[in-house]
């Protein structure tokens, strides 16, 4: 039985690779389900097995990325010891913006006309918040890791929401900034001590 489910996962995570290249290389509304199916090799009867039509096929992909990034970020982060350093590789990780992610979004909405833009834009929106969800989880259990471990005090849960909100919001300023001229030299820094006033914060 483990097997099998081994073999649908491994399936499952095929096509949806197979979906982002297509969606990368041709945009989202020339790639049909047979094209998926054919590329991947399968009939289109296997691809509805796992997705009902393209729009949940593409909504997966998304949130594939989204898992991906997530995992790219803890190995990342675990990579340091301490609080500050954890949070200041999260910053500088998020700034800097993952090739394959940024890539592919770029490319599919190079391609999308106004009519898929209304279309996809509220499961973009989802995947947003999906995003921003997973970044929370992720920074909270950095901080009650740190405060079980005595780097730190345990700190205010409500304050911590508010904290993190107000840090990944400024992940998103720095990086749309950094591509300006102007302070494309100063991100770096800027990251930086953004994750110092966030453990400052914390620390009270």
């Amino acid at each position: 039985m483990n097997l099998l489910l081994s073999q649908e996962e491994i399936l499952k995570s095929q096509i949806l690779q197979t979906a982002q290249d297509l969606y990368q290389r041709y945009g989202i509304k020339k790639v049909t389900m047979d094209d998926v199916a054919k590329a991947v090799g399968k009939t289109r009867s296997a691809l509805y097995y796992y997705f009902k039509n393209r729009d949940e096929l593409f909504e997966a992909v998304m949130i594939s990325l989204v898992d991906e990034v997530k995992n790219e970020l803890e190995e990342i982060i675990y990579k340091e010891k301490k609080l500050e350093s954890r949070i200041q590789a999260f910053c500088i990780a998020k700034v800097k913006g993952f090739n394959k992610t940024r890539n592919f979004i770029s490319a599919i909405e190079a391609r999308m006309d106004s009519e898929e833009r209304s279309k996809y834009s509220d499961i973009i929106w989802e995947i947003h918040q999906r995003m921003m969800q997973s970044e929370t989880a992720l920074l909270k259990r950095v901080i009650r890791e740190s405060s079980e471990n005595g780097e730190i005090a345990k700190p205010d849960s409500k304050n911590i929401d508010t904290l993190l909100f107000v840090l990944l919001s400024s992940i998103r300023g720095i990086r749309r900034e950094s591509v300006s001229e102007n302070y494309k030299d100063q991100w770096e820094e800027g990251a930086k001590m953004l994750a110092k006033m966030v453990v400052e914060k914390i620390k009270g």
